[in-house]
Parts: C-alpha cells; structure tokens; sequence
C-alpha cells in the first residue's frame, strides 16, 4: 500500500483538494498532515476532514520548521514501503498514480516518476520538461546527467519512493548537514534525494503519463522570487559540488550544465547575491567545470 506524505503552511484554502485526490487513490491507505505551525485554520479544518476520511494522521510542528523538515517528521510516521510526498497546493491525478504504483511495484523500482500538468488561469496545460522522455524506461545510466544537465524534472509530488532504500539515510541529520554545508535553509531538498539517488545507482523508472497537477505560486521553486534571490543559481551550484565526483562528464555535456546554472546566475539580482554569503558555491561550480574540461583535454591528447 501507498503512504501519502503533505506538508502544510496556513494553506487551509487549498489543501482540501490536494487530501481529496490522494484520497481517491485505491492504493493509499494513510494521508499524513505535517502541519508546520499553521496560524490559519489549518488545524480546526483538517480534523474535521478527517473525522470523515480515517486515513488521515495529523501532527503540528511545535514551531515552524519548513517543508523540508515537515517532510523528514512526515516520512518517520509512515506505516508503509512505499511514500510519495504531496504538496498542499498540488493535487494528483488518481487513476494516473495508481497506474504508477503498479509500475514502480511491478518493477521493483527505487523510485518510479510521471509526469507533470501545469494549472493556469486558462486551465491545466501539459508541461513538457526537456529532461522528459518520449517512453517509459527504468534504470537509465545516465539518470545523474540528465538531472544535472535538465534540472529537475522528475516531480516531487510525481514519484513514488520506496522508503526501505532511503530509510538508513534519509533522516533529520541528513537534512541538518545539507544545511550547515549549504549555509541556510537549502530549500530544494527533493532535487538533492534525486540526485543522490541517481548517484548510488538506483533503480529508477519513468512512466510516460501525466500523474499531477503543479499549481504554481511566485513563491515556488520555480518561481521568479527563488530565481532572483540566488537560491536557484546557489543551490544548483552546490549539487553539481556534492555529486560530480568520479563521474566521466564529457566537455560537451559539461558545458550543457555550465550553459544552465550560468543561465540562472543571470536571474539573480545582482545587488544581494554576494551578500547572501554563498555565491561561493557558484564560484567554486565554475572552477569545478574548468578543472574538469581541462582534464578531459589533455585526456584527449594521448
């Protein structure tokens, strides 16, 4: 069975529709509230949804925490192997993720991913990420590249994680240090549990259907706000820090990244990168890339 896992900070007006479709996914039995210290009424709300729909298991944070954390507390509630995270402003696509837990069972995956819908004021849009793959396949060899290459395209609330692979690991502590070594609150923590994935070589798989629907806010990871802070720029620099080691890039495709993370330095408005104490890691990403293009060259020589 399937474990949903939601974080939530006063989002009392939307996440009545993200626990209704998880709740119509025949697989999942348990719908887990992490309430980051809401002060709307979030609280009052989902206790009484819940008097209604039994899976539903509600636990505050004490103090506000984020939704990385909320996400961690979420995961040490579980019942079940299998979790797949829930934003409280997204929403699912049942059928399309009952087709997915089936094909990441079926297949013994790590992790098994959709695709994303995009909601707009004219309707839900398809999205077509560059990352994504014309037909469904597990284990691509290459899934660390193309994730440090498209960014990321596999969605959060997409992607069915079997927990039993990650549990050892993926904990509280795991988080703190991504924090102290980032320097603050590093907020694209389900891009970093993918790349890690992909990484140590796990079993990945893509099914080629659309599973969710991304409501997208100025104050996402996507947003123009995470762009113009340096967060984007930053925290894809710092990836690329953490997982290039003892990988054979080629120049090509280290230019491909370079091209990308440039792309998002140029976003930033230029008066508070610097200050913000991590631009270092965007400058220890560009001497990264040149060692390693260097290497490759005089490679090529003999």
């Amino acid at each position: 069975m399937l474990s949903i896992v939601i974080p939530s900070y006063n989002d009392a007006k939307n996440i009545p529709i993200a626990i209704a479709s998880a709740n119509q996914i025949k697989y999942v039995n348990e719908i887990i509230v992490v309430d980051d210290c809401s002060t709307d009424n979030t609280e009052f709300l989902i206790k009484e949804i819940a008097d209604n729909c039994k899976k539903i298991r509600y636990f505050k944070n004490s103090t506000n925490k984020g939704s990385g954390l909320s996400f961690l507390k979420g995961l040490t509630k579980l019942k079940n192997s299998y979790v797949l995270m829930l934003n409280s402003d997204d929403f699912f696509i049942p059928k399309a993720i009952e087709k997915l837990f089936e094909y990441t069972v079926n297949n013994k995956l790590d992790l098994g991913y959709g695709k994303m819908a995009i909601k707009k004021e004219t309707g839900i849009h398809r999205y077509m990420h560059p990352g994504y793959k014309k037909k469904n396949y597990i284990k691509n060899k290459f899934e660390l590249l193309d994730l440090l290459i498209f960014d990321m395209y596999i969605p959060s609330f997409g992607a069915i994680i079997n927990f039993d692979k990650i549990r050892k690991f993926y904990h509280k502590e795991y988080y703190q240090r991504l924090n102290l070594n980032y320097g603050k609150s590093f907020k694209a923590h389900d891009y970093d549990l993918f790349l890690n994935l992909a990484k140590k070589r796990k079993k990945i798989g893509f099914l080629n259907e659309t599973v969710c629907v991304w409501c997208k806010s100025k104050n996402s990871q996507s947003g123009l706000k995470y762009f113009e802070s340096g967060d984007a720029c930053f925290e894809s620099s710092f990836l690329f820090n953490k997982y290039f080691k003892n990988e054979n890039f080629t120049n090509e495709s280290l230019s491909l990244i370079e091209s990308r993370i440039k792309g998002k330095y140029n976003h930033i408005k230029k008066s508070d990168a610097k200050n913000m104490g991590l631009f270092k890691h965007y400058e220890i990403f560009l001497a990264n890339i040149n060692n390693l293009k260097r290497l490759n060259a005089i490679e090529n020589k003999f």
